[in-house]
């Protein structure tokens, strides 16, 4: 056998060690990731997968109106100040401008354009703050702002099954899709006009892109195509940040991923750096599509401005991001002044919200409606008995998965979805100021794929001992 052949086939086939065999879930990618036909069929399906998701949540189109989506409502006249090029204009220092993030008024902006429908005033939007209450337009209106999250939450779906897929199969990206979908809490956000879907989309997206950068680069692919879906992974972490702060975890995920690979024995120097420029990259460009899209962070209105503004137009770019930083802050402080039997003061009464609520009501067992005024309930919070055992053996599946793949000179995706989700675990668990539903949604993804993994080899040993009979006939 020539040197040359005896190369191709150490590419296409990994060395294995202690007698292992490769597994089918490494033989399904290895047919994922060369044949057009296995790549049609995963766009089909994941073409399916969102337009199911899509019909799910539609369902909840008509749901009472909650009362946050009026404030993002309200202030969708801003991107008409974008459209007609007022960048600098004097509002955007305002309140107004930079107390919301900007993606979601957006997104209902162009909604409203759609459909021909006249964009609230900014007298709309001030009248919401003293008046919480306060509702513009009509039930056809609230819907029209509503359709955007229905699109961004079935890409989150999508999104998911491609990390699955990437993970280990495309069975497993598909059941986690799967209780993504039905996750009370994924699928409430999921129709309402707001920031929550938007963020989960392109944070999900985010880290689907860097996932697959990771694994090409530890498996000894090409180091251009790798760099570039890093770059797109933090363009997607840019949007995501855009829509919430909650954004940032996908840029956590894939410095923890690069922390992985650097301490993994045997990875060659030249995929290391390129992990690392990658990686660099993808926080600058997360950083470029921040400012770019975010005209609070580049507006330097002409002419005189009250003390206020002046003070923040001398700001500098980096001054204005601590800034929004610092008001985020200050509101959820301010929100545990006002609603004190929500607010969470200790790292205890923090932990066991999210121990007791992130994984019973909004685990995928929990009620379709929840309610926050009783911290612990037992008939909200039941499914966790049940959920929580199935997501720490995914966590066990995940960890000999990664060791597994290891051993067989394969990317540890295993040890990468563990790394994952404990950072979300522990970003939330170390932040969370109320005891809300939408402060515990960053950990369901994460959750969703850990129990996946579990289910998808029961599913397979099932299938396994069912057809065993025909096969011996």
């Amino acid at each position: 056998m020539s040197p040359k052949v005896h190369a191709v086939q150490s590419l296409k086939f990994p060395r294995l060690q202690h007698g292992t065999q490769a597994t089918m879930p490494a033989q399904q990618s290895l047919r994922t990731a060369k044949s057009p036909r296995a790549a049609w069929s995963l766009w089909r399906v994941g073409v399916v997968i969102g337009l199911l998701a899509a019909g799910c949540f539609a369902l909840g189109l008509r749901d009472a109106p909650f009362v946050d989506e009026y404030a993002y409502i309200t202030q969708s006249y801003q991107p008409d100040l974008v459209f007609s090029g007022r960048m600098n204009d004097i509002s955007w220092l305002d309140r107004l401008g930079y107390d919301l993030v900007p993606l979601p008024k957006f997104w209902i902006n162009l909604a409203f354009r759609a459909a021909w429908i006249p964009r609230p005033s900014r007298r709309d939007a001030l009248a919401w703050y003293p008046n919480t209450s306060y509702r513009w337009g009509t039930e056809r209106d609230l819907v029209i702002a509503r359709l955007p999250s229905i699109v961004l939450g079935a890409v989150g779906c999508v999104a998911i099954f491609a990390i699955g897929t990437i993970l280990r199969d495309e069975r497993t990206g598909a059941i986690a899709a799967f209780l993504l979908a039905i996750n009370p809490l994924y699928s409430l956000h999921a129709h309402r006009a707001m920031s929550e879907a938007g963020c989960e989309a392109f944070l999900l997206v985010a880290v689907a892109l860097g996932l697959l950068a990771w694994k090409s680069l530890l498996s000894r692919g090409p180091i251009a195509p790798s760099l570039l879906l890093l770059i797109a992974a933090g363009c997607s972490a840019g949007l995501s940040i855009l829509s919430k702060f909650n954004g940032i975890l996908a840029l956590f995920s894939l410095v923890g991923w690069t922390c992985l690979a650097l301490a993994l024995p045997g990875m060659p120097r030249a995929a290391k750096l390129g992990l690392c420029a990658g990686t660099g990259g993808a926080i600058m460009t997360a950083w470029a599509v921040f400012v770019a899209l975010n005209p609070f962070m580049t507006a330097h209105p002409l002419g005189h401005l009250p003390a206020e503004l002046r003070a923040i137009a001398k700001l500098s770019t980096w001054q204005r991001f601590r800034f929004l930083v610092e008001h985020r802050r200050q509101v959820s402080s301010d929100q545990q002044g006002m609603f004190v039997p929500d607010a969470l003061h200790s790292l205890s009464d923090r932990a066991g919200v999210v121990l007791v609520q992130g994984f019973g009501r909004f685990g995928p067992l929990g009620p379709r409606k929840s309610d926050s005024t009783r911290r612990y309930d037992l008939r909200q919070d039941w499914g966790a008995f049940l959920w929580l055992p199935v997501v720490l053996a995914g966590v066990i599946t995940a960890v000999r998965l990664g060791k597994q793949q290891h051993r067989q000179s394969q990317a540890p995706t295993g040890w990468a979805l563990v790394v994952w989700s404990a950072l979300s675990l522990l970003v939330v668990t170390v932040y969370l100021p109320m005891a809300w539903d939408r402060y515990q949604l960053p950990i369901q993804a994460p959750a969703s794929l850990l129990a996946a993994l579990p289910l998808a080899s029961a599913t397979t040993a099932l299938r396994t001992w069912f057809t065993r009979p025909s096969q011996r006939h």
